[in-house]
């Protein structure tokens, strides 16, 4: 056998700069990379070149939608959604959620209306709720969903899942467009998000619920049939 011939300067510039287009290096490495393009022109032109290419490919791809399940898990990490269930009942309460934590906030809701009422101040408006009761087809299954302004509960109020299929929320507006992805119903306990920009709650809006398999979707649109549709209405 012979053994590989080692990478010439060069080479070892392409493989550089190719590593830092894809993202690749970290730390001390990406610094260090980073002050070179600064500094070499000549290697940030190869490090554009990369990046040139790579976009190229990008363009063949055909865009897909992440499953519900990887979606819900980022709108967990950026706090724009909380997990079924998670909140701990046998957890012992924080100060504040005692009698002494109820007083302050006593105090401070006082505070707030008393300068919410001084002349010349307005009450903010209240967001409308809207809510969806959604009866799955040919089963006891029932699900609702609860809005307060932007913020969605969706919440299982009789029957149970399948334990090899996922009933994914759909998004439905008016205006013809495909439907939004939103989630999964929940297993155990409540799903609780915050909307996505560009989703915003109306009359007009419909939510439906498809019968997937686990985790959803793989195509970001509905693969099952559709086994529940509602309106959204006033609550």
């Amino acid at each position: 056998m012979t053994e590989d011939a080692p990478l010439t300067p060069h080479e070892e510039d392409q493989a550089l700069a190719a590593e830092l287009a894809l993202g690749l290096l970290d730390d001390d490495d990406l610094a260090a990379a980073n002050t070179r393009v600064s500094e070499d022109a000549g290697f940030a032109r190869m490090v554009l070149d990369w990046q040139e290419r790579l976009a190229g490919l990008a363009e063949e791809l055909t865009p897909v939608m992440a499953p519900a399940r990887a979606r819900h898990a980022i709108r967990e990490r950026l706090g724009h959604a909380s997990p079924p269930l998670a909140n701990d009942p046998t957890e012992r309460r924080a100060w504040w959620r005692g009698p002494m934590g109820a007083l302050t906030g006593l105090l401070a809701i006082a505070a707030v209306a008393a300068f919410l009422w001084m002349p010349g101040q307005q009450s903010p408006a209240p967001q409308p709720g809207f809510q969806a009761q959604l009866q799955v087809q040919d089963s006891e299954m029932r699900v609702a969903a609860r809005l307060d302004g932007r913020e969605m509960e969706i919440a299982t109020e009789n029957g149970a899942l399948p334990s090899d299929r996922d009933l994914e929320i759909w998004w439905i507006k008016p205006d013809g467009s495909a439907p939004v992805s939103i989630g999964l119903v929940p297993r155990d306990g409540n799903l609780r998000m915050t909307l996505p920009e560009g989703l915003d709650p109306a009359e007009d809006i419909k939510i439906a619920l498809s019968n997937e398999p686990l985790g959803g979707s793989p195509t970001g649109q509905a693969t099952g049939p559709v086994v529940a549709i509602s309106d959204l209405t006033r609550s």
